[in-house]
């Protein structure tokens, strides 16, 4: 059923940064003519969609016109297919473009706060001053994994803020897919490795009352701070009909009581992009956004309640923190940034015909979610875009040639898998071509090496699809910018240098992935005209001592 993971998983792979090697194809085109300052307030959107859709870039990259099924008459063409492909990925990536889509999308931002959906959910505001402090049990239940924690927060304020928080002992295990039906047994399961965890420390006493903190990784019905009613679950989880509509504190509270004889009192619960923003702006007073960034895309930020642009469901409290499923938003990306290869993945990425809003519904023609932000920038789509464009050179002949289809069955026939992220980062991050072979082979089990002239192309493709998604997580942030400089007028925290802290492995190992994100952003101009620059900073253990963070930030008298 569940699996301890409390050891290490294994030593990270080395990664070498780029030095001496740069191998990428500069096409990166100029689009047409563009005014100097769109307007902020964007009276006519069908304009502005006009002229985010007027730059398209190459023919490659048009909705009208695939990469790859516009038939090619000359053997130069032939020749020149990747520098064509790689055109389509990099040739709509301006700074103009950039300034129009994040309009686009803060146009969305706007729809969603004004409607009761479940794409901008409003939680309790949390602004922690550096007071807070406490010993702390905190349970986070992920999308595969439980995590039980006893956090120790010193009161020592002549201490820096990371070096107060001290996470006595934490433990992990698998939620095997069979096992991820929320019942009260789920419960009882949760509450049997709490005891586990408890009886192996000494800080917090079984027999107290203890104070708790929660990450709880699905949408709730928001009642309280630290309460909410359970009303869907995701990720491979099912809802037992015996908990649907019950109050996560409740449920956990009295059966840890009833099952185990311990009374905890749950100060907190959060979801896990709260957390990183809980545990980010605890460590650093200049964090304004939390990010997740992995094999999904949220976002949080803070924005103060308006009752004229809100919607009534969402103004709980005078300050909010908004979960936004960033993942369900940029549509109009899809007319300038849309590829066939896109397509192979999800066809309305490349025809989207825009006959809903994707982060308000489901696609009434197939009843199925639309995740264009998602879909372009996030850890399991990369590496499949990359193998997709991949297959497509072999089928022309013009990368893989040593190989038989056999050899090259996995990256030819295994979607998803067949080239894994782990790999793609090595290959993008790394400038040694010696060790760059090496892994292909370990990897697939090759006698024969790499040809030099197919690594420089493999890195040329991570290159431009990581500069696009690059772009897409940098548009997202502008426009969050925007929506806070809009809502927060009554303070000065998008000024000078602030903090966007972000987890998940996707900015984390993909270095070049991260630095092109920050470029994009504090090369902008209408940033510029905000008066700030950004950084990104990982928050390491978020969902655990965000927890914390948030139940000590609601235990204070």
């Amino acid at each position: 059923m569940l699996h301890d993971t409390s050891s290490a998983i294994g030593d990270k792979t080395h990664i070498q940064k780029k030095a001496d090697l740069d191998p990428v194809v500069d096409v990166t085109k100029k689009f047409a003519s563009m005014p100097n300052e769109p307007a902020n307030d964007l009276s006519n959107e069908e304009e502005y969609k006009s002229l985010a859709s007027s730059t398209t870039g190459s023919f490659l990259s048009s909705p009208r016109h695939s990469p790859v099924s516009t038939t090619t008459e000359s053997e130069e063409e032939e020749s020149n297919l990747l520098e064509k492909i790689a055109e389509s990925f990099t040739s709509p990536l301006t700074q103009e473009n950039l300034t129009i889509q994040s309009q686009l999308l803060l146009n969305d931002f706007r729809r969603s706060l004004g409607e009761n959906g479940i794409s901008m959910v409003p939680s309790y505001n949390l602004s922690p001053d550096g007071s807070e402090h406490g010993q702390y049990l905190v349970i986070d239940l992920g999308g595969s994994t439980l995590r039980i924690a006893v956090i120790d927060i010193s009161p020592d304020l002549q201490r820096s803020r990371s070096e107060r928080v001290h996470i006595v002992l934490e433990e992990k295990w698998i939620i095997s897919n069979e096992y991820k039906n929320i019942d009260r047994n789920f419960f009882k399961f949760i509450g049997s490795k709490i005891m586990e965890i408890l009886s192996r420390q000494d800080l917090i006493k079984s027999s107290s009352l203890i104070k708790t903190g929660m990450t709880w990784s699905f949408p709730l019905e928001t009642t309280s701070y630290n309460s909410g009613n359970i009303r869907h679950v995701s990720k491979g989880y099912t809802l037992d009909p015996e908990v649907c509509g019950k109050d996560l504190k409740f449920l956990l509270e009295s059966i840890l009581h009833d099952e185990f004889g311990i009374k905890i009192d749950v100060r907190s619960v959060m979801n896990d992009s709260v957390a990183v923003y809980s545990a980010g702006s605890f460590l650093d007073d200049k964090l304004i956004l939390a990010m997740v960034l992995g094999t999904g895309f949220n976002m949080c930020c803070p924005l103060n309640a308006d009752a004229e642009k809100m919607h009534k469901t969402k103004l709980i409290d005078d300050k909010l923190l908004f979960n936004t499923e960033l993942s369900l938003f940029g549509e109009d990306l899809c007319d300038c940034l849309g590829t066939k290869y896109d397509a192979m993945i999800d066809k309305r990425l490349q025809n989207f015909k825009h006959h809903f809003k994707p982060y308000t519904m489901l696609d009434p023609e197939d009843n199925t979610a639309f995740q264009p932000n998602e879909l372009l920038t996030s850890g399991r789509y990369l590496p499949e875009i990359s193998r997709l464009i991949m297959v497509d050179l072999y089928n022309k002949k013009e990368l893989f040639s040593q190989y038989t289809p056999e050899e090259l069955g996995k990256i030819l026939n295994v979607s998803y898998d067949g080239f894994e992220g782990e790999l793609m980062c090595f290959v993008d991050e790394n400038s040694d071509y010696e060790e760059i072979n090496k892994k292909f082979l370990d990897c697939y089990g090759w006698s024969k090496p790499v040809e030099k002239s197919d690594i420089t192309k493999i890195k040329t493709i991570t290159s431009f699809v990581i500069k696009r998604a690059a772009f897409i997580v940098a548009n997202s942030i502008i426009a969050f910018l925007k929506l806070l400089s809009e809502y927060n007028t009554d303070n000065n925290k998008i000024e000078g240098l602030i903090t966007i802290g972000y987890v998940g492995s996707v900015l984390t190992y993909f270095i070049n992935y991260r630095n092109m994100v920050l470029d994009y952003v504090n090369t902008n101009e209408e940033v510029k005209k905000l008066g700030c620059e950004i950084k990104l900073e990982l928050i390491e253990n978020s969902s655990v001592i965000g927890a914390a963070i948030g139940a000590a930030f609601y235990s204070k008298d």
